[in-house]
């Protein structure tokens, strides 16, 4: 056995071999996690369940694996691992370093801003030097994603955690379309400047608008924090260096984070409501005074509003005092006759304080509404499908609109009301086009549609042409990206039936769903997929493939346990649509993509008849065979989401340098000599042959 030690030990893998070894550990891992995950959930239960619980029968046999014990390899699984965690600190310094300029450029203005009366931020030499130093930062990370592949590990398994998270949470996937849109809306709030978001239904208009909001308020509490938390600190460390403060400034921005993260998690119904911006619902029917001030009729001078002991207190204190007021006449009277005034008196306080307190009259109450308490409060609000409201109650909205925080705007029927700072005025609405039109919304007057920054939102950006092998930008396709979080688990792992086949299915999905988009918005043109489609001017009326839409089709698909994505497509949107145009061009692009195939009992009829029911497209019954499931580990969806990445080419001296410490020319051999006498030496490891075969072999050791 010392013999075959010293054998593993002389065979040197290239880096390429030491990769793609370390990539199928990653995979073995992730596919053991998998049947570890949700075990606290599974511990919870009963004694039924655990004990008639039953699991798939699985292949499981693993092949032999000739990298075992190769010591170059743990030496170099190792080093990846070691690496990963360095580079993952020193990503994380320098986002601290962006994030601490970030914070001082804000300090800086806001005293500009508070300097000019809130009218603009101001650009000044301080700012300026923020501004450089923030991308000197950011030139530095990209140069260190770029020259090491631990560093891209890090940085893209990291976000491809936070797509997962997000995506569990209902929230909308960071791809970059929706960082950019969210980031504008947060500038112009910061700006003072309203924004007005459009776009098509199903987009993830509202949703965009409400984490906008939350992450601007997030930002200012934070941001107002921090500045105290360090002024606080420095007065009592007034020797310290910047580079203690820039330490000290990480520990309280990753704490306020962390607390406000777990407010929005699991905080209560006054703290998430406090982070929360105010909601309004457009509609034609909204008034004037529903935006700001409701008046309401309220009954008034009813024992309702004080507990009977308040009452009775109140009859005792006005009836001594009329004994004391009254005290020279009452004794000039016999006992008797005071007797008899005093519950006359009495009598009398009592019967006017039910007489005044049980008038059940009426009045006129006014009730602030959101508009007003956000202005008051200085929190943001939003106004939903703002081009529904009538014209001429929305002009109310002016003053509010073109004042910043600060400033006094005038309210009619309230009057001069100051702005506090965190207020900000969010609307969005549906985008009408010639061929979509969405009832009951009103064209926004130019004058009051200028007061606002207005962003088109629409559908996340990916690529309808080419296969997911020929993606040279495998990154722009965020639809996709959305799609993998939603089928990854917490780990970024992905359990799917033949893999290969699979993704590329999903792929193509993507693609699918991006034409109807495309076509729904008007934008049919762009597409070069669209140039066999046998229609001069495709159109939807009613029917796209929104985000919602598309998760719940793979919900109805579930990573395809019992269907495939063709029947999934059908039972869990196509056969929902009512309009026979809509649901007929679909059908007919879903068959261009790949799905329901005519091979697998599916028959598709052309564009312009009724609507299709399952029947009249399955020429047989539905049968489903599921292939072998594979695992994808982490480090296969990074590279399937964000491209390969940057590759090694040469080894790193300090793990060269390690090697050279085994390297013995003696013990060299071809690799692929190696493995054929490696894969021997395993069959023969329990034979009793064993030593009789080394003995034969000693020449070739």
């Amino acid at each position: 056995m010392k013999e075959q030690k010293n054998i593993k030990l002389a065979y040197i893998p290239t880096i390429e071999e030491m990769q793609c070894w370390y990539e199928d550990e990653l995979r073995r891992e992730a596919s053991k996690l998998s049947e570890y995950k949700n075990i606290k959930n599974i511990n919870e239960q009963g004694a039924f369940f655990n004990t008639f619980r039953k699991f798939e029968e699985r292949d499981d046999k693993i092949p032999h694996d000739f990298k075992k014990d190769n010591i170059y390899f743990e030496k170099y699984k190792s080093y990846v691992e070691e690496e990963t965690i360095n580079m993952g600190k020193k990503i994380q310094e320098i986002e601290n370093f962006i994030e601490y300029e970030r914070f001082f450029l804000r300090w800086e203005r806001r005293v500009n801003r508070e300097g000019n009366d809130y009218s603009h931020y101001g650009s000044n030499s301080a700012t300026r030097y923020r501004i450089d130093c923030i991308e000197k930062f950011e030139r530095e990370l990209q140069l260190i994603l770029e020259s090491s592949p631990e560093a891209w590990e890090f940085y893209y398994k990291r976000q491809l955690i936070t797509d997962i998270g997000t995506q569990h949470q209902q929230n909308l996937v960071t791809v970059p379309y929706v960082v950019k849109a969210k980031q504008k809306v947060i500038d112009s709030l910061n700006l003072g400047v309203p924004v007005y978001i459009v776009g098509h239904l199903g987009s993830g208009k509202t949703q965009l608008a409400t984490e906008a909001a939350i992450d601007f308020t997030i930002q200012n509490k934070i941001q107002s924090e921090l500045e105290d938390k360090m002024e606080d600190w420095f007065s009592v460390n007034k020797n310290a260096t910047e580079k203690n403060a820039i330490q000290k400034f990480r520990e309280f921005n990753e704490e306020r984070k962390l607390h406000y993260k777990k407010i929005l998690a699991n905080g209560c119904k006054e703290e998430i409501e406090s982070l929360q911006p105010l909601f309004i619902s457009g509609s034609h029917n909204l008034t004037y005074e529903d935006m700001f001030v409701e008046k309401t009729l309220s009954l008034t001078n009813s024992f309702s509003q004080g507990s009977y002991t308040d009452y009775l207190n109140m009859i005792i204190g006005d009836f001594y005092q009329w004994m004391d007021e009254h005290k020279e006449r009452l004794e000039q009277m016999t006992d008797e006759e005071q007797l008899q005034l005093k519950i006359q008196i009495w009598k009398s306080f009592s019967d006017l304080l039910v007489a005044s307190n049980s008038s059940f009259g009426t009045t006129i109450k006014k009730i602030e509404r959101e508009i007003l308490i956000a202005v008051k409060e200085g929190r943001p609000v939003i106004i939903d499908e703002l081009n529904t409201i009538a014209m001429q109650n929305l002009i109310a909205l002016n003053d509010i609109l073109q004042r910043h925080a600060g400033s006094t705007a005038y309210i009619t029927g309230v009057g001069p009301v100051l702005i506090k700072p965190g207020f900000g005025f969010i609307g969005t609405g549906n985008l009408s086009t010639e061929k979509v039109n969405y009832e009951g919304t009103n064209e926004l007057n130019p004058a009051f549609k200028s007061r606002f920054v207005t962003i088109e939102y629409n559908y996340v950006p990916q690529k309808v042409t080419g296969s997911l092998e020929d993606q040279e930008f495998p990154e722009k396709n965020e639809l996709f990206r959305i799609i993998i979080a939603q089928l990854a688990d917490k780990n970024g792992n992905i359990h799917i039936p033949d893999s290969k086949r699979t993704l590329e299915e999903l792929f193509r999905f993507s693609q699918l769903c991006r034409v109807t988009q495309n076509v729904f918005m008007g934008k049919w043109k762009d597409n070069d997929i669209q140039k066999d489609s046998g229609l001069d001017e495709p159109e939807l009326k009613e029917s796209v493939l929104s985000i919602r839409n598309i998760l719940h089709i793979l919900d109805n698909w579930n990573h395809g346990e019992e269907k495939d994505l063709s029947k999934a497509l059908w039972d869990g949107f196509i056969s929902s649509i009512t309009y026979p145009d809509d649901q007929n061009y679909i059908l007919s692009q879903a068959v261009r993509f790949g799905f329901f195939p005519a091979a697998e009992g599916w028959k598709v009829k052309g564009i312009g008849e009724a609507t299709t029911t399952y029947d009249e497209i399955r020429t047989r019954p539905y049968h489903y065979v599921r292939q072998s499931v594979d695992t994808l580990s982490y480090l296969d969806v990074v590279h399937i989401v964000f491209g390969k990445g940057t590759n090694r080419r040469i080894l790193p001296k300090k793990l060269k340098d390690s090697f050279e410490t085994y390297i013995d020319d003696s013990l060299r051999i071809d690799g692929k000599k190696y493995q054929k006498f490696d894969q021997q030496l395993s069959h023969l490891e329990h034979s009793k042959d064993l030593l009789e075969y080394l003995e034969e072999n000693e020449g070739e050791k």
